[in-house]
């Protein structure tokens, strides 16, 4: 056994302990991240930006706009503008810098929103518990995220705003992909108010659509189909893809469906396709990929919030291909979107054993 001495172990002593410094400054970081993101969200959420919008303001007219406290709005101020978000421009006196504009509108804005809910903020102060557990206490009080949605009108309008901007130019990446065959049927399985089918149906002429949603979303997804002027080549059906989907069409789409649901579940809905689909079908899954290694990723992250929230989560192209290879089919190829860390995941049914 060698030990380490004289120059050696002092060596390792100093590489240990500028290990910890560093390892203590990425963390302090992360405290203050949370500190400085409540006060953003706070500023949201009596309207600072937004009274903002038109130039600078003092201090007291601002919380006066916002009715708001006005010290407690100076420091909260003051933190911000440290951020670069927030600029001083004279005593007691704020303006949005160009990176503020963010917090009016668009993505950026719903996710603080969003992330702030009550509900959704407490949810990660209780990953010790689900960890404990493997089930999110969320989950307990709620059923689901939906069922929550579906008793908060107002909180319902944020998250669907804030979909619609994370996923509004995907649906055109995925429809001017090489995946789709230039005739046929293609089947939108929970493709919501019709958005991604309508983009594949105007890229592709020769094809038509069927999409298969919930029974109180299908007045919306025909109204809408019929705005975009394809609704002659496109059917919405009430359904539930846990118990059938269309049979017999050469293509079927299940766009950030995947996700929301366990492993279990996941096999039941890719079971329903595999048993309508033709041999010469073809599956498109898309969803985020998990990359297989230590680097940092937004998507690493966006799966906590999955395991805080929802029964699904994200996954890595192989444990797509395991959840595949468990339906009967073969993971063919993965297509980059180049947009949101999207992919399209091509599957086709497994040759017999």
């Amino acid at each position: 056994m060698s030990r380490v001495t004289g120059t050696g172990r002092e060596d390792r002593i100093a590489t240990l302990a500028g290990g910890a410094a560093a390892g203590s400054a990425l963390l302090g970081d992360m405290h203050r991240a949370v500190l400085r993101y409540g006060a953003i969200a706070a500023l949201v959420a009596v309207g600072v930006p937004e009274q903002l919008r038109g130039g600078p303001l003092a201090v007291a007219d601002l919380a006066s706009r916002c009715g708001a406290h006005a010290p407690t709005l100076d420091r909260l101020l003051r933190t911000t503008a440290s951020t670069g978000l927030l600029r001083t421009v004279g005593p007691g006196t704020y303006e949005l810098t160009e990176a503020g504009q963010a917090l009016l509108d668009g993505a950026e804005l719903g996710r603080i929103k969003w992330h702030t809910d009550p509900e959704t903020w407490n949810s990660v102060g209780e990953l010790t518990e689900t960890v404990r557990t493997g089930r999110a206490p969320f989950l307990d009080r709620h059923g689901s995220t939906y069922n929550y949605l579906s008793t908060r009108p107002a909180t319902s309008a944020v998250f669907d705003a804030l979909m619609a901007s994370l996923y509004g130019g995907i649906a055109a990446r995925v429809a001017g992909t090489d995946v789709f065959p230039e005739a046929g049927t293609v089947v939108d399985i929970g493709g919501g108010n019709g958005a991604s089918l309508a983009e594949i149906l105007h890229a592709r002429p020769g094809l038509r659509g069927v999409l298969v949603e919930l029974k109180r979303t299908v007045d919306v997804a025909r109204e809408y189909l019929t705005e975009q002027g394809v609704a002659e080549r496109a059917e919405v059906v009430a359904g539930d893809f846990f118990e059938a989907v269309p049979s017999g069409a050469e293509v079927y789409v299940l766009s950030h469906v995947i996700h929301n649901w366990s492993d279990d579940k996941c096999a039941d809905i890719l079971h329903v396709v595999r048993s309508a689909m033709p041999e010469h079908g073809r599956l498109l899954v898309v969803e985020k990929l998990v990359p297989a290694d230590d680097r940092p990723h937004f998507v690493k992250e966006l799966d906590i919030r999955m395991l805080a929230m929802l029964e699904g989560k994200e996954r890595s192209e192989s444990e797509f291909a395991a959840l595949f290879a468990g339906a009967g089919f073969r993971l063919d190829r993965v297509v980059d979107l180049g947009i949101g860390g999207e992919y399209v995941i091509v599957a086709s049914p497994a040759p017999a054993a």
